[in-house]
Order: C-alpha cells, then sequence, then structure tokens
C-alpha cells in the first residue's frame, strides 16, 4: 500500500518497498529514504549527491504523512529504513572501507582546529561539527540524530510558535574548495575575522538547503555582502 517516488522513478511515478528491496545492490543494508518539501527540492538538495554519485535508491519523503509513516514502519523485508538526513552515514563498500576511514581519520585531525573554531563561533546553532561522507559537491549540511524529527517535521509542529530550532550537527565536505581554502586561512591566521562571516554563511547555507529560515537575515546579508566585495 505504500508508494513512493524515489531518485530512479519519473516525476509522478511511484514505487513499492516491495519493488525498491528487488533493485537493491548485495552489499546495501537499508532502504534510504529523505524527508522534504517536494521533490524538487530533495533532488537538488545536498543530502543526495552522494547517493546520486553511487546510483543509489532513494525514496522520496513529502507528503504531511510521510514521516510518520517511516518512524513507525522501521523496517521491511529486513532491510532498515534510513533517513539520509539523520545520523551518521557511510557510503564506502566492503572494499572501500579500510581506505576510506584512514582517509577520514587523515582529514579529521587535517580539520581539528578549524572544526573547533566553527564549533564555537557556531554553539548557538550546533551541538557538534564533522566532516561528512554523504556530501560530493556542497560544501555543508545540517543534520540531525536518528531519533530526532527531521527540520521538515520540526517545522509543521512549531507551525504558530516561536524560539529556537534546536542545535543539530553540521556536515563538513573536505573536497569542497570553499571548505579547504577557509580550512587553509584559519590555520594561517585563526583571528582572520573573515572567519565569522563564512562560518554564519556555512551555516546559513546549510539551513537554505534544507528548506528553513535563517535566524539571522540581516546578518547574513552582510557576510554575504562583505564576501562578495573580498571576492571581486
Amino acid at each position: 500500500m505504500l508508494r513512493f517516488e524515489s531518485s530512479l522513478t519519473e516525476k509522478g511515478k511511484t514505487t513499492s518497498l516491495a519493488d525498491y528491496v528487488t533493485r537493491l545492490g548485495s552489499e546495501q543494508k537499508e532502504i534510504y529514504y529523505l524527508v522534504g518539501p517536494n521533490r524538487e527540492a530533495l533532488e537538488n538538495g545536498p543530502y543526495l549527491e552522494g547517493f546520486k554519485a553511487r546510483n543509489l535508491e532513494v525514496l522520496f519523503c513529502y507528503e504531511a504523512v510521510d514521516e510518520y509513516v517511516m518512524k513507525n514502519v522501521r523496517e521491511f523485508d529486513g532491510k532498515k529504513l534510513k533517513s539520509l538526513g539523520k545520523g551518521k552515514i557511510s557510503l564506502a563498500s566492503a572494499e572501500e572501507k579500510e581506505e576510506t576511514e584512514k582517509t577520514l581519520l587523515e582529514k579529521q585531525d587535517e580539520y581539528k582546529d578549524f572544526m573547533e573554531f566553527l564549533q564555537k563561533d557556531l554553539d548557538s546553532y550546533v551541538k557538534q561539527v564533522r566532516l561528512s561522507e554523504r556530501l560530493t559537491n556542497s560544501p555543508s549540511c545540517l543534520v540531525v540524530e536518528e531519533h530526532d524529527y527531521s527540520p521538515s517535521m520540526e517545522r509543521k509542529l512549531r507551525r504558530g510558535r516561536t524560539g529556537p530550532y534546536p542545535r543539530r550537527v553540521l556536515e563538513l565536505n573536505p573536497q569542497n574548495l570553499v571548505v579547504s581554502r577557509l580550512r587553509e586561512r584559519h590555520a594561517k591566521n585563526a583571528q582572520d575575522p573573515l572567519l565569522h562571516d563564512a562560518a554564519g554563511l556555512l551555516f546559513g547555507l546549510a539551513l537554505l538547503a534544507e528548506g528553513s529560515e535563517l535566524p539571522y537575515p540581516i546578518q547574513f546579508h552582510r557576510s554575504a555582502s562583505e564576501m562578495f566585495s573580498r571576492a571581486i
């Protein structure tokens, strides 16, 4: 009875969980899904990047009841349902796992000081900064813990109420040129005032990519203008 559009279906065409399972590769142990406002936002958002690169099918959940359903179904045909916007994700195959873990440890050491700076600068909004395995192009994205509601569900539940959103995890793409250049800039001068603007932009862009509103639109505009003026 449950049918969804997916990253491998045409717009308007749906697939079932049973059909999804028949298309799984031998190493895939989970059924991937992504929650958001509409198909276009999900297809073009950062969370899908690593899955597109590996041609892994992802179910699109943009109807109001979808997240409630997924939180209660949890498993189908022995495969756990996994949200792309929650918890940690590793896309490495069994053959790639050792090399991927080695590379990630090296990158974590390399980015340690820069991530600590971002954590301190964005502490009001971010509970943790870590390197991402789900991103291939975008500089950053925001994820929640496995037991938390998605940002889309949070917005629905909070409709009409004010107050800050729960602090989330900021994931960085160490392969992204902007992120690597910022790390280098921080290594040269940790007191560089431009880094504060950059931190706000990284967080703000991640918020916009998930469909959330900016908590500081005026400051975001000023930071973006400052960055542009230095780049031109």
